[in-house]
């Protein structure tokens, strides 16, 4: 198994601000702890955190709180994440018992003023990481919310690191061995720890890409009632038809040893009817985004493209729609990467990712991601004798080293079925 750790320091307190000796008291964050939070949240933007865990102070909680803001995810609780209880010196400032703390700091030993002992903390490091690792799942990207002094045990004891040398190098550079808001990222695999990078300020933090390959597997909705009558669909639904249902089932079973993460679908009712047929037997929900709406053909919705061809193929090739009503060309380049800017970051490596949603959308995907001219593919695709956007279809991309990259385009369902299975 292999877990990735964002180990994120606090961000400054009050007892920290006033140099007051803070273990398992607690005080709470300033202005400048907040806004370093922030920050740290900044420089983790592009993480997809599978999960967080933070120490029970709420120092913690809010640092953990403001990192995790519009990901959708909740830091849970883990006792021994706890700060070292430095016993009767806890409130203390620091210039209060200067020999004291000087002499329980080099041994890492609070025991003497009725603290902790340093083989306590170190066995409370194995003990907490073996119960995350315990609630972990291989690949994950795990947030860990705690405190300096714990953050140096972790350091020495799970990663070998001479912590000593480390704030050494550090107070020459007049910058602090473990920093509020600071990041250090290491990873586990199969018993053993490494660092891969040490605690860094958000500001200096240097994020790395994450070595992976994702494949997306695009489904087109099944054949609709609009479908059937000819009529522009974009914003607009209409119910699918039997036919429509049938070829859903097509690509359901074209698709079912594959082995899907998770799965999005646009939020009109054909896509998402499409969507769970499809997913039924893996056993996952379609989650609904609007990301994945089909072009808003603003005033041509519902009209029957007969009476209105040229015009409706001269709008197609620029994706010109906003003058009446609808979306541009950008507007949908923009709901594009979105969607495969988050479903990229979620992601593990080596996962399949299903994604439901539309024609022209899929068209978009192909001229505004892989450069691919839309008349061209269709005289293609009329010389090879196969349509360009079958009902039911499905267009397999990969994604890796930041890259996109198409591995097939869109077949029926009965095509992937004999390429898939």
């Amino acid at each position: 198994m292999k877990v990735r750790f964002y180990f994120v320091r606090h961000g400054e307190t009050l007892f920290n601000k006033r140099g007051r000796v803070s273990g398992v008291s607690d005080s709470p964050l300033t202005k400048t702890g907040i806004a370093q939070a922030r920050r740290a949240g900044a420089a983790l933007h592009d993480i997809w955190f599978d999960k967080a865990f933070t120490s029970p102070a709420e120092r913690c909680i809010n640092t953990a709180g403001y990192i995790l803001e519009g990901k959708g995810l909740k830091a849970e609780i883990i006792d021994g994440l706890r700060e070292y209880d430095f016993g009767r010196l806890e409130g203390s400032r620091f210039t209060s018992h200067p020999d004291e703390l000087k002499k329980c700091f080099s041994e890492m030993d609070f025991s003497a003023v009725d603290g902790e002992s340093r083989p306590m903390v170190e066995a409370r490091v194995w003990e907490t990481f073996n119960e995350i690792l315990s609630r972990c799942d291989d690949g994950d990207r795990v947030l860990i919310s705690s405190h300096g002094y714990f953050e140096m045990f972790v350091m020495r004891t799970l990663l070998g690191k001479d912590a000593d040398a480390w704030r050494r190098l550090r107070e020459q550079e007049n910058r602090s061995p473990i920093p509020n808001g600071g990041i250090m990222v290491f990873e586990y695999e199969d018993g053993e720890y490494r660092v891969l990078s040490m605690p860094e300020e958000p500001e200096t933090y240097m994020p790395f890409a994450e070595e992976k390959k994702v494949t997306f597997y695009y489904v087109r909705h099944g054949e609709t009632l609009f479908n059937m009558y000819n009529r522009m669909q974009g914003s607009c639904d209409s119910p699918l038809t039997a036919a429509g249902i049938h070829q859903a089932e097509l690509a359901r079973d074209a698709l079912r040893y594959v082995d899907f993460a998770f799965a999005y679908t646009s939020t009109s009712k054909r896509a998402r009817d499409t969507a769970e047929i499809i997913c039924e037997p893996h056993g996952i929900r379609p989650e609904l985004t609007p990301l994945l709406k089909e072009v808003n053909f603003g005033d041509f919705e519902a009209v029957v493209r007969d009476s209105w061809a040229n015009e409706i193929n001269e709008r197609h090739m620029s994706e010109t729609w906003d003058d009446v009503g609808g979306e541009n060309a950008m507007d949908v380049r923009l709901r594009i990467l979105d969607i495969l800017d988050i479903a990229s970051r979620r992601a593990k490596n080596n996962e399949n990712v299903l994604l439901v949603s539309h024609g022209t959308y899929y068209l978009n995907i192909l001229w505004q991601i892989f450069d691919i001219d839309r008349e061209e593919y269709f005289t293609e695709c009329r010389r090879n004798g196969r349509q360009g956007m079958p009902n039911g279809g499905i267009f397999i991309f990969e994604y890796s080293d930041g890259r996109y990259r198409v591995r097939e385009l869109m077949m029926s369902p009965e095509e992937a079925a004999a390429r898939i299975l």
